[in-house]
């Protein structure tokens, strides 16, 4: 966590991470539910390179780093604390390409949500708070196997394949091993909407002091 004095009184930027259905999204929405318009959420997923001339797209591998453009998300959180608003790219999973981009204003509070938000050190250091969703390993892959299947008509064996070979060995080598940057660990099995209004509490309250020392130390 960082300290008032890092960065800017306007927002707090809060990094969510974990591995792939551990929890992440729920906990992202629950916050949004709880906050009305207090929180905006940034999704790890819109900054995704295009791939439109990748001859086969079902064999990239979505899940290291190198799949994302952390360059592009950095300059986008920049520009929030600095101008309010910043323009983010719209990914199309059809396509797997960018397809333009949109405004994204600024709110009390900013959520980047991500497999990896925490891996990238660029990344970590705007962030005031960092949180990492856990869940049990089968149930990741039940959970993902259930969404592919109902929300992007995928197979069975399609999902466990790509699975096996890519999703489970990324985390293992990348998400996993980025836990030790998080502030705090969250149970992606527990009851995410209790665990939002505890979280939107803490933050509010932190973005209040921060507010308070950025005016006093302006009077002083």
């Amino acid at each position: 966590m960082k300290t008032p004095s890092d960065s800017s009184a306007s927002s707090l930027l809060i990094g969510i991470a974990g591995g792939s259905a551990s929890g992440k999204t729920t906990l992202a929405k629950e916050l949004i539910a709880a906050s009305g318009n207090n929180v905006a959420i940034l999704e790890l997923d819109r900054f995704y390179h295009s791939l439109e001339n990748t001859k086969d797209c079902d064999q990239a591998n979505f899940d290291e780093p190198a799949a994302f453009d952390f360059k592009l998300l950095q300059t986008v959180l920049e520009q929030l604390r600095k101008h309010g608003t910043a323009l983010v790219p719209i990914y199309d999973f059809a396509t797997h390409s960018r397809i333009g981009y949109e405004t994204l204003e600024t709110a009390p509070v900013i959520i980047v949500e991500g497999i990896l938000v925490l891996w990238n050190s660029n990344i970590r250091d705007l962030l005031d708070f960092r949180i990492h969703v856990d869940a049990p390993t089968e149930l990741r892959f039940q959970r993902r196997m259930k969404r592919d299947m109902l929300d992007r008509a995928r197979s069975a064996a399609s999902i466990e394949q790509q699975w096996n070979e890519t999703v489970r060995p990324m985390h293992d080598k990348y998400v996993e091993p980025s836990r030790q940057h998080a502030d705090q660990l969250i149970d992606g099995t527990a009851n995410l909407k209790c665990t939002a209004n505890e979280l939107l509490k803490v933050w509010l309250d932190a973005l209040q002091d921060k507010s308070s020392d950025s005016r006093e130390s302006q009077i002083d």
